[in-house]
């Protein structure tokens, strides 16, 4: 008997084994209707209730003020620019962001790290698709997005192998209007 074919669509032909291969390289794949309960508004795009455990777990010293803080650290940037924001959001995810709090020695800095690039075990590694999110416009909805720790790492949009050579000014298209870049997306 032979088994029923797959349609030829980028779902079976590219976003299904991207999924398939990010889970058995450990990632946890969650439903896009899950993570969408867990955030308040499609504008967010950062699962902050899960970053907030992460930040309890990688800085148990951590005060619950200050998971708020290092929350927003990465949330509630403001800048003058996307690549400034880009910039801010880097530097605070690769290299913590400094909070002050008393660890019993008086109220000093202390760096929060945000990812645990020395265990990295440590860390919640999530894979969904279709993830949608609230553009100025109009949705945008990604294939596959990764997170770590509740923060979007990765966004890969699929394409058919069908579609000949057209599918990288289609991908091009696409990641311009997720980052709201040129006119006609704002």
């Amino acid at each position: 008997m032979t088994p029923p074919r797959q349609p030829w669509d980028e779902a079976h032909l590219s976003e299904d084994p991207a999924v398939e291969l990010l889970q058995r390289l450990g990632y946890t794949y969650a439903a896009p209707e899950a993570l969408e309960a867990e955030r308040d508004t499609l504008r967010e795009v950062v699962l902050t209730k899960r970053l907030a455990t992460a930040l309890k777990k990688l800085n148990p010293w951590l005060s619950d003020d200050n998971v708020h803080k290092a929350v927003r650290a990465v949330t509630g940037i403001q800048g003058a620019s996307l690549i400034e924001v880009n910039q801010k959001v880097y530097t605070d995810l690769t290299y913590g962001t400094s909070l002050e709090q008393d660890r019993g020695d008086g109220k000093k800095g202390q760096t929060v790290r945000f990812f645990d690039f020395d265990h990295p075990e440590r860390n919640e590694f999530v894979v969904t698709r279709q993830f949608k999110v609230k553009g100025t416009k109009k949705h945008i909805i990604p294939d596959v997005v990764v997170f770590v720790n509740g923060v979007p790492v990765v966004v890969i949009e699929c394409k058919s192998p069908t579609l000949g050579d057209i599918w990288l000014k289609d991908a091009h298209e696409q990641f311009d209007r997720y980052q709201e870049n040129g006119d006609q997306w704002k």
